[in-house]
């Protein structure tokens, strides 16, 4: 049987299996919470050999809004402009150009692509696919810290090291990209050796599909990650978010010997002011909070005017 029959077989029993697993509920009836799943895909997960002129199918549960499903597919390494095709629950993509031979690729599907009732499939699917006899070893995983920005859902970027450790996030597309899951945690897999990559999440907190720099805000790995033969899993790749815009919080107190005087606390940029005696500068970083910063306002006497000295007596 040749695959192509292969995957109309399994279609066909998909449907039987899926088409009532959801039905729609009449106007005014239970609102729609169950989210929709991927019931087949081809190639699957972990296929090689597959045909330089492949295309890719996904078979959903259910009707899906499709612009969230055509913006939340990629594949990488990218292959060229794809086409988009819809057959009832069925997506297909292809390109005009064949796949490259002997060469790994991640087909990866956002988690917040969703139905048509508006209910994401609330976890990503990540197909990978070889044209070559193996799919490549490389793996990179962490997890993603952060205070006030999410940690779910955050897209992952791998880019060339040659593009050095700040690529622009606005021009430039990734290698390979994923993203977290609910536990903030992501792996990039099926990655070449050989190669330097530099990891990234990347927040688009204006939410227009495009990085922003003044706006947007990036996670960046300090260094450049180089797999290996020797070395083809790194792990622990975890990024820190720091949104920049978030204000620093500063607290402390003021000790002074007047127990009925009034203050006002400044923060101001730059040197300290004259009038505090705290030593050293307290560089603030955006989200941190400092305890025990303590302004000290000295009680000092004020200092007496010298007495002048009588002038000398006349000589007799």
């Amino acid at each position: 049987m040749t695959r192509r029959a292969a995957f109309a077989v399994a279609l066909a029993a998909a449907a039987l299996s899926g088409g009532c697993a959801k039905p729609d509920f009449p106007s005014g009836g239970p609102i729609d919470t169950v989210p929709p799943r991927v019931l087949l895909t081809t190639p699957a997960d972990s296929t090689t050999r597959v045909s330089p002129q492949a295309e890719i199918q996904v078979l959903f549960s259910e009707s899906m809004d499709r612009v969230s499903v055509r913006d939340g597919l990629k594949i990488y390494p990218p292959p060229g402009a794809p086409s988009y095709h819809w057959s009832g629950r069925l997506f297909r993509v292809s390109w005009e150009a064949p796949l490259q031979a002997n060469t790994t690729y991640q087909a990866f599907l956002s988690a917040g692509a969703k139905d048509t009732h508006g209910v994401p499939l609330g976890s990503p699917v990540t197909i990978r696919f070889s044209t070559g006899d193996s799919l490549a070893p490389g793996r990179i995983r962490g997890v993603v810290r952060g205070k006030t920005l999410p940690t779910k859902g955050v897209p992952i970027c791998a880019y060339p090291e040659s593009l050095g450790l700040l690529p622009d996030f606005a021009n430039a597309p990734p290698s390979y990209a994923t993203e977290t899951d609910t536990s903030a945690a992501y792996a990039l897999t099926g990655l070449p050796l050989g190669r330097g990559f530099t990891i990234h999440a990347v927040y688009d907190l204006n939410r227009n599909g495009a990085f922003d720099s003044l706006t947007d805000a990036a996670a960046s790995y300090p260094t450049a990650i180089r797999l290996t033969p020797e070395r083809p899993v790194a792990d622990s790749i975890n990024l820190v978010a720091v949104d920049p815009h978030a204000p620093a919080t500063l607290t402390g107190k003021i000790t002074s010997p007047d127990s009925t005087a009034r203050f006002r606390v400044e923060a101001r940029a730059g040197a300290p002011a004259r009038e505090t005696r705290r030593d050293g500068v307290l560089d603030a970083r955006a989200e941190e909070q400092y305890e025990h910063i303590d302004f000290r306002l000295e009680g000092t006497a004020p200092v007496p005017a010298p007495v002048p000295e009588p002038p000398p007596e006349p000589e007799e």
